[in-house]
């Protein structure tokens, strides 16, 4: 992450009940190299009433005021801004201080002896100096924060949203609203090569004037256009001047209207085929690298999803079947935990999902050891990650977080549903359906080449075994989406619906890392279409 420019303004709060030292100080700053925005303060409540009615990069606060000291609005701003700045300045004599102001969670604290001492200096000054320190720190850490956010959110949205249309639109609109760019928009590739937008966001105007749908070389100064061209990232605009000198003043009569200053162009598809282009547009700010990599990283997101659904309409056609397959692996996960726990001990597989990170989340019960004898074995494996441990009437239950790839990771990737999994010393059974045979040799074949001694035992086709869809649990189960489907039985096994309950909604939601609201949302739907097939199975 880049530190913030010197040249960006920064909104600074000074409260001293001293009128001449408030000048002194502004004084100070405005002859500092940064641009200082000022607002003063003489007293603990103005200063309390200033903070709440405006939003500052830093405060700057004295020690001591005729109506309370800093920190009383130390302790307050913390209560709402944890991560904002806060100087604490104190007179000689007040050093004790300053133990108290880092239990309040002070940033730093400043003698106004050395900042008098800067009013016969040039050069930078020691306040500006701490200031600029811990806001350059602050922006930084709420730029990854947010970006984290972001990224939460659109994992969210490929779990919850099946309309892809809607998806495009909702990714849009998060980059729009939620990131700060002015406009977004996506298009796929129609007949001819031509751009179709499919959702747009903030710059209908100005796809309006470019009539995108016309591609032709004399709208390649967009970077959309050239990002599809190209296959690769391109960018217009911007005061770093990155944009070709071709399309320079091509894009700058374009984008007169609406004021952009520069734009993202990012390719979307895999190494076989391009499908379409995400385009993002900014004003005043050039884009940096960190647009670049959240750009990149949604058109990553955007492709899995048109990629899972091309796929999975592909099965569609083939024969559904029930394959039993036996990896004889000790470096495969939890076949190397039962040797550790073996001979007193023994393990069962109660579920097994994917977390919002991509970590594989298995929820185990393990019977005749120790909690400390799997703590002991997971310590030492530095792939997996032992998030839970919990008492259960025959042994424990240990919630496992662990790093792909794992036998159950890449089953998952080919739509196995797997129905049971036994695990011995050695040696792992996956029982499950899959709705195309089709897929069986590459399914091995990824298997076999991470797994020693990977073998399908059994290939029977579910057209030959007429399962009753009403009187089986896998079936019951098969209205539901793999994630639905992940969810409930997780939840299942650790007690959610039990009561009183043994892990609630939130603690569901952080195993999963994902919102407790999607959490819930998930479980109500597989809940209502449970419900559904049975009602309608009663019927029959």
């Amino acid at each position: 992450m880049e530190e913030a420019p010197r040249n960006t303004p920064v909104d600074t709060l000074l409260i001293d009940d001293d009128e001449h030292w408030l000048t002194l100080v502004v004084e100070l700053l405005s002859d500092d190299t940064t641009e200082f925005n000022v607002a003063t303060a003489t007293s603990l409540a103005a200063g309390r009433q200033q903070f709440a009615d405006g939003a500052f990069d830093c405060v700057v606060c004295d020690y001591r005021l005729g109506d309370g000291t800093g920190l009383e609005l130390l302790s307050e701003v913390r209560d709402t801004h944890s991560e904002v700045p806060f100087i604490i300045v104190t007179s000689r004599g007040d050093e004790s201080v300053a133990a108290d102001a880092i239990s309040h969670g002070v940033t730093d604290y400043i003698l106004k002896d050395l900042i008098r001492e800067d009013f016969d200096h040039t050069g930078e000054s020691v306040l500006a100096a701490k200031l600029r320190k811990a806001v350059e720190s602050y922006r930084t850490q709420r730029a990854l924060t947010q970006e984290r956010e972001i990224k939460t959110a659109a994992m969210d949205l490929l779990t919850t949203m099946s309309n892809q249309p809607e998806l495009y639109q909702r990714f849009c609109d998060l980059l729009h609203t939620e990131h700060g760019y002015e406009g977004v928009w996506l298009g796929t590739v129609g007949a001819g090569g031509r751009i179709i937008p499919r959702a747009v966001s903030g710059c209908g105007e100005y796809l309006q004037e470019l009539n995108i749908a016309q591609t032709t070389d004399d709208s390649l100064f967009d970077p959309a256009v050239r990002a599809l061209e190209q296959d690769s990232v391109a960018i217009s605009g911007g005061s770093d001047d990155r944009s070709p000198e071709p399309w320079s003043d091509e894009w700058n009569a374009a984008t007169a209207a609406v004021s952009f200053d520069a734009g993202i162009g990012v390719p979307l598809g895999d190494d076989r085929v391009q499908f379409g282009v995400l385009g993002a547009y900014t004003k005043t700010t050039a884009p940096d690298e960190e647009d670049i990599e959240l750009l990149r990283e949604f058109a990553r997101l955007i492709s899995y999803s048109v990629r899972t659904d091309e796929w999975t309409e592909s099965m569609i056609a083939d024969e559904p079947v029930r394959l039993e397959i036996e990896i004889g692996c000790s470096d495969a996960p939890l076949v190397a935990l039962a040797e550790h726990v073996s001979p007193a001990g023994s393990l069962e597989l109660q579920s097994v999902a994917k977390r919002n990170g991509g970590e594989m989340l298995y929820s185990i019960n393990v019977r005749g050891v120790e909690a400390g004898t799997c703590r002991e074995y997971v310590e030492g494996t530095a792939y997996i990650t032992l998030h839970e441990v919990t008492e259960t009437a025959d042994g424990h239950r240990c919630v496992l977080i662990i790093e792909p790839p794992t036998p159950e990771s890449i089953a998952r990737e080919y739509g196995l549903q797997i129905e049971q999994t036994d695990i011995q010393p050695g040696l792992k059974t996956m029982t499950g359906y899959l709705s195309t045979d089709s897929a069986v040799p590459n399914l091995l074949a990824d298997l076999k080449s991470t797994f020693e001694h990977t073998t399908v035992t059994s290939v029977t086709s579910t057209m030959a075994t007429n399962r009753d869809p009403t009187t089986t649990a896998a079936q019951l189960l098969d209205p539901l989406t793999t994630r639905q489907r992940e969810i409930l039985l997780q939840a299942v096994h650790a007690g959610y619906f039990e009561n009183p309950r043994a892990v609630n909604a939130t603690e569901l939601a952080d195993w999963f890392g994902i919102a407790r609201p999607t959490l819930t949302e998930h479980l109500r739907t597989a809940q209502q279409k449970l419900f559904e097939t049975l009602l309608n199975g009663d019927g029959q």
